[in-house]
């Protein structure tokens, strides 16, 4: 099914063809036909699967090229998504020579973001802070023409509190198609989209990670994260693996260790500076490190090829952030595996992501290796096995008791029973010392004889 099926013009066919996209996926099927007759959506599919194009396509086909105006609004939570988002966007420019689009983000000075204000872009991409303060506080273009306003990521321009700025841009717009995406959409941020934007329909599938992802938890027993991860690069051999941490003070002691253990990684977060953000993603997509050490910034939308493995350092919190790690990785149709390092601490969180129906395998890392093991969460649930005491032991301890027992209640009878149990345990501990010192002490005598005989 070719792209030719929508009301859309053989030019933006062509540029489709041109960037390698013969056939709409599932998600832009649902969604192209019904925005391109301007009806606003809420739309939920999994990372990767196509939604940018889902509202550029309807953007580009419905853009007057002539109108030197703003006519659609793209609103991304991070730099680097809108970044990635106007590349995309740029790409139809040479197909479309009128076409005029600019980012305006805090990736640049708020001068060079008003440069060009004689010649009005007629789609604008950009972070909600910056867009607020050209498009609201200074007000310095017209935005009587802009129809379309597109939320991408919506849970995450909320969490991250710019629910405000999102706000007073569709206010201030007046936009008539409001296109909402994102890969997890918790009720109440759908209850309050409803209300902010009337009439808005849903479109998606409930799927939150891709198709082609296999999940696996993986039980670190008591290496930690650092060495763990260090021992997971050595066995699995990735051609592309992104390590994620939830809290950047933890990726320190990560980092020293992969260096120390000479291991090639690149270093993402945001707490670098905005150059060495973008040096990162640089490095990233170069394609030269096998090892990306990321904060969850990195989880979000960004479209990264080639990257085979998602290792989870810490089992996240909650399903959406699983998902947005997860969806990394068997991007359009690809295959890719997503592992989740747990131990004895947090086996609980562990269970709360499977109770949530991802259909995870179990591994432990064992001696540097990976083993399957289906078993391990049923273990660490039922905690350690009890070490059965010598038949011996449990006659004493029921004379014992036997022996402190009153037929009726005196002061402090519980405390004597325990006294008594006590005292025949620390005998049968005292025997078990005695005994691992003579077997040490033969062992050595027999290393010592074996020594004089060579």
């Amino acid at each position: 099914m070719s792209f030719a099926r929508f009301s859309i013009d053989k030019r933006l066919v062509g540029a489709l063809e041109s960037f390698g996209y013969k056939e709409p996926s599932p998600i832009q099927e649902k969604v192209i036909p019904g925005a391109l007759r301007g009806e606003s959506m809420l739309v939920q599919a999994p990372t990767g699967s196509g939604k940018t194009h889902s509202f550029l396509i309807p953007i580009i086909a419905r853009t007057d090229f002539d109108l030197p105006r703003p006519q659609a609004v793209i609103v991304a939570p991070s730099r680097e998504l809108a970044r990635q988002t106007y590349e995309f966007c740029r790409a139809f420019a040479r197909f479309y020579p009128k076409m005029r689009v600019r980012l305006w983000s805090s990736e640049t000075d708020v001068s060079q973001n008003e440069e060009g204000k004689s010649l009005p872009p007629q789609i604008v991409v950009g972070t909600p802070g910056r867009l607020v303060d050209l498009l609201v506080q200074r007000d310095d273009y017209p935005l009587t023409n802009v129809r379309t306003l597109v939320l991408d990521e919506a849970d995450m321009l909320f969490e991250e509190g710019y629910g405000d700025d999102v706000k007073s841009l569709a206010d201030r717009l007046g936009a008539g198609q409001a296109l909402v995406y994102s890969a997890t959409l918790k009720p109440h941020l759908v209850a309050e989209l409803k209300k902010d934007f009337p009439g808005i329909d849903f479109e998606g599938t409930k799927e939150v990670t891709p198709g082609g992802l296999s999940h696996h938890l993986v039980d670190i027993k008591h290496v930690g994260k650092a060495r763990a991860l260090v021992d997971f690069m050595k066995a699995r051999r990735p051609y592309l693996c992104l390590a994620f941490s939830s809290k950047k003070e933890d990726m320190k002691p990560v980092a020293d260790l992969l260096r120390n253990e000479g291991i090639d990684y690149v270093y993402f977060s945001g707490a670098l500076s905005e150059r060495d953000r973008k040096k990162a993603i640089r490095e990233i997509r170069s394609g030269k490190h096998a090892l990306v050490l990321t904060s969850d910034l990195l989880a979000r939308g960004i479209d990264l090829a080639g990257v085979s493995d998602v290792v989870s350092l810490d089992v996240p919190p909650e399903i959406e952030f699983y998902s947005h790690r997860a969806g990394r990785a068997a991007r359009f149709g690809e295959k890719g595996d997503s592992w989740a390092f747990y131990n004895s601490d947090t086996v609980a969180d562990a269970r709360r992501l499977l109770a949530e129906g991802i259909p995870f395998d179990y591994y432990v890392l064992k001696g540097g290796e990976l083993v399957s093991d289906p078993t391990s969460l049923e273990k660490k649930a039922r905690g350690p096995k009890k070490k059965a005491l010598p038949e011996e032991e449990v006659k004493e301890i029921k004379i014992a008791k036997a022996l402190t027992r009153k037929k009726r209640v005196e002061p402090m009878h519980r405390k004597k029973t325990q006294f008594a149990i006590e005292k025949v345990k620390r005998k049968y501990r005292r025997k078990a010392i005695k005994a691992a010192i003579r077997a040490e002490i033969g062992r050595s005598y027999a290393m010592k004889a074996k020594n004089k005989k060579k």
